[in-house]
């Protein structure tokens, strides 16, 4: 049975094709079609098979592509327009306020110390009541150390006006309004400021498998091929096939990769060399995965999941950083955090808000039963939208083994929060790969190989391996690109903070 042609049919073993399989000499004569390798069709089989992994949900955005498979680095450009903490304030001979000081009172000047040039002379300058006190820079910033001070006065109308000393303490943060000058022959006005952006840098990680697939297999009829049907573009039907062991390896392999690039770490030491040497004598050289990518700042350990929480940690990433139109937050988690989440949201919002997955309803039959709707998609306020997406490897029994008290693996309900918006044209998270390093995929013929399973009839074959059968070799380039990491972060369970 096929499909339409924009999807893909189950997978499906189709016995009565194969009598005689052994004394065939070339299993593809039985479609007229060469082995499927490695294709569009391999990667949409994976996702049929494997879910919506982190390799499929990659691939719906453009591939970055450098020129080789050196490490790679990007710049982050950090926020031009800021505030800075404040070190400290004098009255203009160095001495330190009073309770009882009235810093500004008549016009007076007084000294403020920032730790960083950020202000410059005729800039007008405000802290955490910006409305209320105005403060004048009188003279250009002197570097004492590692900070800067500036000689300063109230921007005010009254005499007798001071700035509370309180509003002057450690660490209030300040910022640059505007600018003032004299009218009249005027000699100065204030400069800009730069912030250089940050250097980011990652490297693309190399993975290979082989596994060597014995010739009696066939005979014993545990490489049968397993058949994949489709529709091609007039509407016929084509059958296409791969031997189960090469499946099974290429479904391996897939899984790997996309656990490389979801949880992979770097290896790198601070002086630039690699912490793993290879059988060959050279670096095995390991660039970060997608979640060790994520700013440590927005890491937020949770017990119990709250929507409202989630949309207000969203914002904290979204306000001053993303327009409204590319705060698009896709929630990777487990089974049990889109249990969580869909409950959450019912109550919330409303299923007149919500798009879901399964339309609710009373379905027929002797008994009838009610299909409550599981939901996959929010729109929220401020442009903020969010789409929850399965994880399968939060559910694996194999890999994670704490368990968490509400039910179910511990990691089922983690919830990793990527933001997939774009900046500047740009992906915040893309796959890297490197201009000529595609996917290497290959067989290493010995006695029998796909092609000829059965013996070639006493024609002469051309073997690599006197073994009888055959190796099935793969490997790739690839890497994760997150060009912000401030705008990703992760709700972890309580449990696996502990």
């Amino acid at each position: 049975m096929a499909t339409s042609s924009s999807s893909i049919p189950t997978l499906r073993v189709e016995s009565k094709d194969w009598a005689g399989l052994t004394t065939t000499n070339h299993l593809g004569a039985l479609f007229g079609e060469k082995p499927i390798m490695i294709s569009d069709f391999i990667s949409r089989l994976q996702y049929m098979d494997l879910g919506e992994d982190l390799i499929s949900f990659m691939n719906k955005f453009p591939v970055k592509y450098i020129e080789d498979d050196r490490e790679f680095e990007w710049l982050l450009q950090g926020a031009e327009d800021k505030n800075i903490p404040l070190v400290g304030a004098t009255d203009i001979a160095g001495n330190a306020f009073t309770a009882a000081s009235q810093p500004g009172k008549g016009g007076s000047r007084f000294i403020m110390t920032f730790p960083e040039k950020l202000f410059f002379q005729q800039h007008v300058i405000v802290g955490e009541k910006p409305d209320l006190y105005h403060i004048l820079i009188r003279t250009e910033g002197k570097q004492i150390g590692a900070n800067f001070s500036y000689e300063v006065e109230l921007v005010t109308n009254s005499s007798d006006m001071f700035i509370p000393v309180e509003e002057l303490a450690a660490d209030t943060r300040w910022s640059a309004d505007y600018s003032l000058s004299e009218q009249t022959l005027s000699k100065k006005g204030s400069d800009i400021s730069f912030t250089s952006p940050f250097r980011m840098a990652n490297r693309m990680s190399f993975m290979r498998k082989e596994h060597t697939v014995p010739g009696d297999m066939i005979n014993k009829r545990e490489n049968d091929p397993v058949v994949f049907g489709l529709h091609g573009s007039e509407g016929k039907e084509i059958k296409t096939w791969l031997n189960k062991l090469d499946w099974t390896f290429l479904r391996e392999f897939r899984r790997e990769k996309s656990r490389l690039m979801f949880y992979g770490k770097s290896n790198r030491r601070d002086d630039g060399t690699y912490g793993n040497i290879g059988d060959s004598g050279y670096e095995i050289k390991a660039g970060l995965g997608l979640r060790e990518q994520i700013s440590p700042s927005n890491l937020f350990h949770y017990s119990v999941f709250d929507i409202e929480t989630l949309v207000d940690y969203a914002l904290s990433l979204s306000v001053g950083k993303l327009p409204e139109d590319a705060r698009r937050f896709v929630i990777a988690t487990g089974e049990h955090g889109l249990k969580v989440i869909s409950r959450a949201i019912e109550q919330y919002a409303g299923a007149s808000a919500l798009q879901y997955n399964r339309i609710e309803g009373i379905t027929g039959g002797s008994k009838a039963s009610y299909h409550r709707p599981q939901f996959v998609k929010l729109a929220e306020i401020n442009g903020i939208q969010f789409e929850f997406i399965h994880m399968p490897s939060y559910d694996d029994e194999v890999r994670n083994k704490m368990y968490h008290p509400d039910g179910g693996l511990a990691e089922s309900h983690r919830m990793t929060i990527m933001d997939f918006g774009s900046a500047e044209g740009n992906p915040n998270i893309q796959m890297v790969r490197a201009k000529g390093f595609d996917e290497a995929f290959g067989y290493l013929p010995g006695l029998r190989d796909p092609y000829s399973p059965g013996g070639t009839k006493g024609s002469p074959k051309i073997m690599a391996s006197p073994v009888d059968g055959y190796t099935i070799h793969k490997a790739d380039w690839c890497g994760t690109m997150v060009r912000n990491p401030m705008r990703m972060g992760e709700w972890i369970p309580s449990v696996l903070s502990a």
